[in-house]
């Protein structure tokens, strides 16, 4: 058999090997789909996503505007504990005010964070699930020419509802 396929000419020989090797990557990832393919239930927990984030939004709607604390205060409203959760997961975003009293903390930050013009970096509010307690991070830029930049994290308290979103409001870092 192989003495007449040396009787081919050097393009159908090459043909026939270039099917055959499209063939073998066709299998190969059709067997690599069926094993590692997506995954069943994908659907499903999209699906589940998007209830929990309009169940989210629909909770955040219905808070009022202003100021939203997790202690008693004479300003603002107090949150419940369901609230506060929902919030923080859905916040991203720290107020300048926030900044700005978390940083009169610390020293170091408060000293940076003027010599550079009040500018920070990233930022990041994440709820803690063993403390269910909500945690806002932000980092303050260094100055140009320098790399010394300072992190500041705390619990993240108050919560401001504006018209678009929620932000942190107060972030209690002592």
């Amino acid at each position: 058999m192989l003495s007449k396929f040396n009787q081919f000419p050097e393009s159908f020989k090459g043909l026939i090997g270039l099917t055959c090797l499209t063939i073998i990557i066709f299998f190969t990832f059709l067997i690599l789909n069926i094993f590692f393919g997506p995954d069943k239930d994908a659907e499903l927990k999209i699906a589940e996503q998007k209830k929990v984030q309009e169940e989210a939004n629909e909770l955040i709607a219905s808070l009022p505007r202003g100021v939203l604390t997790f202690y008693k205060s004479e300003k603002g409203q107090q949150l419940s504990a369901d609230e506060y959760k929902m919030i923080c997961i859905n916040t991203k975003i720290i107020t300048q005010r926030a900044i700005m009293g978390a940083n009169i903390i610390d020293n170091d930050a408060f000293d940076l964070y003027t010599a550079n013009g009040g500018t920070t970096g990233k930022y990041s509010v994440n709820w803690d699930e063993s403390q269910n307690r909500c945690f806002a991070k932000f980092t303050v830029k260094p100055l140009s020419g320098s790399s010394k930049s300072v992190i500041v994290e705390g619990e993240a308290l108050g919560f401001l509802k504006t018209s678009i979103d929620t932000r942190v409001y107060f972030i209690k870092n002592f």
